[in-house]
């Protein structure tokens, strides 16, 4: 029995509402369920949040008491490429501009202090964290699922169900951008994009300028009726204009009856199709949103 929890962003207080609504109860400092169910954490533990420390304490303390499993998140990926050395080229694998640094600013203040702890404990348990899982009757992945990639990383030797250290090796495939690393990665972690028509330009959450928008892979493909419908992010005009047939099949989609849960699309409101096939469980908790939990057996979101 499981319980899937989305992004947190160092939301500890909201962490610990869902788990104490969920049924969880802390036993020897660890939180543990009474009927032994298990948490799966969908990445997103770091960054944005003011209790980012106490967060990495509860996730990591219940996956090593085996009451929990985790998954990577783009900022735990961002974060191993921000602290890791590029000895050859020189600078880091993420860049330290202030693009990066701000985007990781509240996890380096809340670390001030503890950076033993930091390096030593939390950085290399991240190397450790599996890109996806699959379970018996549902898979899980931060951002998109794509089977090609999924299988790939298994030939390749990147994913271990028990934990694979990503390598500097591979860090500097994907720090070129040309690999195929790259493109895994950056997919399954951070979602597909598609490169917007005719100069369209949107502005991000972040308030960044941009010319792609990430792609509504878990929007079946009968339903992608409008722009909206396809892509996330998007302005009113450019949403409201009917989707060429050819793009609505182009575009990838998920059509495989294992259900899948991930998070990363900063949804607003609440989840409402608790019987969906691709179960987003990202409502902005960090955006004063929502902290969703779902529980797989009953096919119930909890929303705190």
């Amino acid at each position: 029995m499981y319980d899937i929890i989305g992004d947190i962003h160092g939301h500890a207080d909201k962490l610990e509402e869902l788990l104490n609504t969920l049924g969880y109860a802390i036993s020897d400092g660890v939180y543990k369920h009474p009927k032994n169910r298990q948490v799966v954490f969908l990445g997103d533990y770091i960054d944005r949040g003011p209790k980012i420390r106490e967060t990495l304490h509860m996730v990591k303390s219940m996956c090593d008491a085996g009451h929990a499993f985790a998954i990577m998140g783009n900022h735990e990926f961002n974060a191993i490429c921000f602290h890791t050395k590029d000895v050859e080229n020189g600078g880091f694998y993420r860049k330290h501009g202030i693009t990066e640094i701000e985007q990781h600013l509240e996890t380096l203040r809340q670390f001030k202090y503890h950076k033993d702890e930091w390096n030593n404990v939390f950085l290399p348990w991240f190397h450790t964290l599996p890109v996806f899982i699959e379970f018996e009757s549902f898979r899980v992945v931060h951002a998109c699922w794509d089977d090609q990639h999924v299988d790939w990383l298994k030939s390749n030797s990147i994913y271990s169900p028990n934990g694979k250290t990503i390598s500097v090796a591979t860090l500097a495939k994907y720090a070129s951008k040309q690999s195929t690393e790259y493109t895994v990665l950056e997919e399954l972690l951070k979602g597909k994009e598609f490169d917007l028509p005719d100069g369209q330009e949107f502005t991000d959450k972040d308030g960044a300028i941009r010319s792609s928008a990430r792609i509504k892979w878990f929007n079946p493909i009968q339903n992608r009726n409008f722009h909206r419908d396809v892509f996330l992010g998007i302005g009113e005009e450019f949403g409201n204009l009917p989707v060429a047939e050819e793009l609505k099949v182009e575009l990838h989609s998920y059509d495989s009856d294992i259900s899948v849960f991930f998070g990363h699309y900063w949804l607003k409101g609440k989840p409402d199709d608790p019987h969906s096939k691709c179960i987003c469980l990202d409502y902005s908790v960090a955006k004063d949103g929502h902290l969703v939990g779902y529980k797989v057996d009953e096919k119930e979101f909890v929303v705190v």
